[in-house]
């Protein structure tokens, strides 16, 4: 087959079609970027809202993904620690129970992202406090404005610069259960709240609802190619929470959501993210009409990718996969060429599967590893070829 744009690899993809290679989807937190676009010469690292896809597509990706959602800043954005910084939500975050550094610690710790090897962990930010807790903050709480042009401006640019050539992605996390429990009620009240104030929950949800149904249609407007919601209900080897309790609190608002989305275009793409394993509501995605599902975390129900693979390969889309809690950071460069063969042999075959590691690239994997996923990508990742014969 001849070699295809990255956009008509991207899409043919999604449509279970037959392509010239798997496409590439890598995404890496800030620090990390830094580090690896040392290695390539690119200076433009921007993360988050202020992103710039330079580097990624220098590294293969197919598409380009512009995260508007909850998580668009607090989880890209320097905050000192020992301070806190409140976003557009009321939700504050900070780094709470680490020790600040000095001036020379912190000059001594820069020179470690600089080194080949694993570089020390970088301390992330986390919600510390949130704006609803009670049925009266609720009562009183005011929404973001979903027509906030500093969200929806760049994603005209965006599409301009780029979508002749690649598949432009929005992305809405965290969209609905996880923006509830991680930031606007916190995990212990949220799962406290859904026996002690059911009703509180419910009307977060419907709030959360509202908002991210009248943004995603403002980006869908604009002429993007697929929505992405993310909600993080999988732990290590189960949900957070039960299915049951999932398609009553999710599975009916996504369907809102969706349904709204598609009334702007009925073409659109839809892509549903969780962490961890989410592996009970993969159906549930699927009678949705979710096109991509991902970026399975290789823990639990999800560790069966090929079992996965062959029982809904058919009708959706997968992404990710590859394992970034050990395997990336701390396996041996031989180990991570395993790693990739592996995945692809249980994941691509027959189209349907877009490679990706299973979340953000950190500050704490080696560039050797980095440079080793590329390249086994490149080798194994092309049909006809093996493993894709």
């Amino acid at each position: 087959m001849k070699e295809l744009k990255p956009r008509e690899r991207f899409i043919r993809v999604l449509r279970h079609e037959k392509v010239d290679r798997v496409p590439v989807l890598y995404r890496m937190k800030s620090e990390a970027k830094e580090k690896i676009a040392r290695v390539y010469g690119v200076t433009k690292t921007g993360t988050g809202l202020k992103h710039n896809p330079e580097l990624e597509l220098r590294l293969g990706n197919d598409a380009i993904i512009y995260q508007i959602g909850i998580n668009a800043e607090f989880s890209h954005r320097p905050i000192p620690i020992g301070e806190t910084w409140t976003n557009h939500f009321g939700v504050g975050y900070g780094k709470s129970g680490l020790k600040g550094r000095t001036e020379e610690e912190h000059h001594q710790f820069i020179k470690t992202q600089e080194f080949w090897g694993p570089a020390k962990v970088v301390p992330e930010n986390f919600p510390k406090s949130h704006p609803i807790t009670s049925l009266e903050d609720l009562k009183n709480y005011k929404w973001p404005d979903p027509n906030d042009p500093a969200l929806l401006d760049p994603i005209k640019d965006i599409c301009k610069a780029y979508q002749d050539d690649y598949f432009i992605i929005v992305d809405l996390s965290s969209t609905l259960i996880e923006a509830a429990y991680a930031h606007l009620v916190g995990t212990q009240n949220f799962f406290l709240y859904l026996f002690d104030q059911p009703e509180l929950i419910h009307g977060v949800l419907d709030g959360l609802t509202e908002y991210y149904t009248a943004l995603g249609k403002n980006a869908v407007k604009l002429g993007v190619d697929m929505i992405r919601v993310g909600d993080d209900v999988g732990a290590q080897q189960s949900m957070m929470l039960s299915p049951v309790q999932w398609r009553e609190l999710a599975k009916p608002r996504f369907q809102h959501m969706f349904s709204e989305f598609k009334k702007e275009n009925p073409e659109i793409f839809i892509k549903l993210h969780s962490c961890g394993d989410y592996s009970p509501i993969i159906p549930d995605e699927v009678e949705l009409g979710v096109h991509l599902s991902g970026l399975m975390q290789p823990t639990g129900g999800n560790k069966d990718q090929a079992g996965i693979k062959q029982k809904y390969g058919d009708k959706i889309a997968f992404v990710g996969g590859f394992d970034v809690q050990r395997l990336l950071p701390r396996g041996q460069v031989e180990d991570v060429r395993k790693g990739v063969l592996e995945v692809m042999k249980n994941l691509a075959p027959g189209s349907g599967y877009i490679f990706s590691p299973s979340h953000y690239i950190l500050a704490d994997v080696p560039i050797q590893n980095i440079y080793a996923m590329i390249e086994a990508q490149k080798d194994y990742g092309v049909y006809g070829k093996y493993p894709l014969n």
